[in-house]
């Protein structure tokens, strides 16, 4: 008896690494293929940094982006982070496929390349600011070009533009006391406030880091929810670890509508099941 569970054991890892070991793309554009089949509910939220023509692992070049928002605009339909909370605390119907677009950090590459476009064709977007930094150059890294300076924000705020916080000064909240957290959670929040006038609603962490405490404080400075987990949106989903899905200069236009769909999701527990059989983090 022990040496079947021996043998058992064997061929589930021996699987394990077979399936770690194929091509990401290909295991990407299956599930893809099996979360269409089942006609399964695609609502993501997905982040951006950056929409330049730059050599930078975050930035997406601007004509990528606007072939990956021409298709979202003819076979999704394109909503606010507003609809995706109603949806989960409300109840409120959704399309059966809908995405909301955010991008981190406040870049002024933003203004120029995707502002316009959103625009003119009324399409909502949420961009997350680091005050600390807004009409400064961005420290980590030299590609990225400046923050968008409180002019900018004020005339996208006024053109449909929501406008969330991303901390002061981009700290990991996870390495940093409770009391500071806080300080550059709220602190980050009445900045935006006070030069567009409005409420803003949305946090998102830096680094997607987060602690149960710290969502707990985002919640108490008057947020309504928060970005940081990884996954497309379910009516479980926790308002204050919203989920989102990255596009980076990495992905492809195949593997951009693969994670439209709830590939993501199941990707995310082969990748744990992975890291149980192996025994270490597997990133398929």
């Amino acid at each position: 008896m022990p040496k079947t569970r021996k043998r058992r054991k064997l061929g589930l890892t021996s699987r394990a690494s077979t399936f770690a070991s194929l091509p990401r793309n290909v295991i990407w554009l299956t599930l893809a293929f099996f979360s269409r089949l089942s006609m399964q509910r695609e609502t993501v939220i997905l982040m951006y940094h950056a929409v330049d023509s730059i050599d930078d692992f975050h930035a997406v070049d601007p004509n990528e982006f606007r072939r990956q928002i021409e298709y979202l605009r003819k076979n999704y339909e394109i909503i606010s982070l507003d609809e995706i909370v109603s949806f989960i605390k409300e109840n409120k119907k959704l399309p059966r496929k809908a995405v909301a677009i955010t991008f981190d950090d406040g870049y002024h590459d933003c203004y120029l390349n995707v502002y316009p476009y959103f625009r003119m064709n009324n399409l909502p977007m949420t961009i997350f600011v680091t005050t600390g930094y807004v009409g400064k150059k961005w420290p980590w890294g030299s590609a990225h070009s400046r923050i968008l300076s409180w002019n900018e924000i004020e005339e996208m705020s006024k053109n449909h533009v929501e406008f969330g916080a991303h901390t002061v000064t981009h700290l990991n909240l996870r390495k940093t006391s409770l009391n500071e957290a806080q300080n550059e959670i709220l602190m980050s929040k009445k900045e935006i406030e006070k030069h567009i006038g409005k409420n803003v609603k949305y946090f998102s962490y830096p680094l997607g880091r987060h602690t149960p405490e710290i969502s707990k404080t985002v919640r108490s400075c008057g947020f309504h929810g928060a970005v940081g987990g990884l996954g497309t949106i379910r009516k479980d989903t926790q308002l204050f670890v919203l989920n989102r899905v990255q596009v980076d200069s990495s992905v492809s236009f195949l593997l951009f509508k693969a994670r439209l769909t709830m590939a993501v999701d199941w990707l995310k527990r082969l990748e744990l099941m992975a890291k149980r059989i192996l025994g270490k983090p597997t990133h398929l």
